[in-house]
């Protein structure tokens, strides 16, 4: 059993935190993470490496959302994390800033899995670079023109109704 490091099929990104550690209930993990999310046809891929690393027997960083599922419903998702911060870079190599790779993006990223005995053993993923294939939407954000009667700086009341 030895760590695994491979170059992820695309994945769409989710819960980065690739500038600042990640916290929980305000205490940091010490960690730089993100959230990776597959299509389901990537799948033999992921559990050919995680295998290849000692997986089959603990826990397994592969979780399989439900077809049913509210969001992201029968896609595959890995959290991939590094005490050390990575780089990002573009399709063709350049270095592109981190504030980049946000929700949403696709990117691939260099994952290594790696063995552990701890609590009943199983495979953890590391995260390495990142290449940024496209940037992640960031909605719509079109709110049109603003309400009658708004002055900006006024800590004036609205009186009209919202379009819906």
């Amino acid at each position: 059993m030895d760590k695994v490091t491979i170059v992820s099929p695309v994945a769409s990104v989710r819960f980065p935190n690739l500038l600042d550690h990640e916290v929980f209930s305000g205490v940091t993990t010490g960690k730089y993470s993100i959230t990776l999310m597959f299509d389901k046809g990537e799948k033999k891929v992921l559990e050919d490496a995680i295998k290849k690393a000692g997986g089959g027997k603990g826990k397994s960083p592969l979780k399989v959302i439900e077809d049913d599922a509210q969001y992201d419903a029968g896609m595959i998702s890995i959290k991939a994390k590094s005490q050390y911060s990575v780089k990002a870079v573009d399709a063709s190599g350049s270095i592109v800033p981190l504030e980049s790779v946000s929700q949403g993006s696709d990117v691939r990223g260099k994952l290594t899995f790696a063995p552990y005995t701890q609590s009943g053993g199983g495979v953890t993923t590391y995260l390495g670079n990142i290449q940024l294939l496209s940037s992640g939407g960031s909605g719509d954000m079109d709110f049109g023109d603003l309400p009658a009667g708004y002055e900006p700086g006024s800590d004036g009341e609205l009186n009209d109704d919202l379009p819906f």
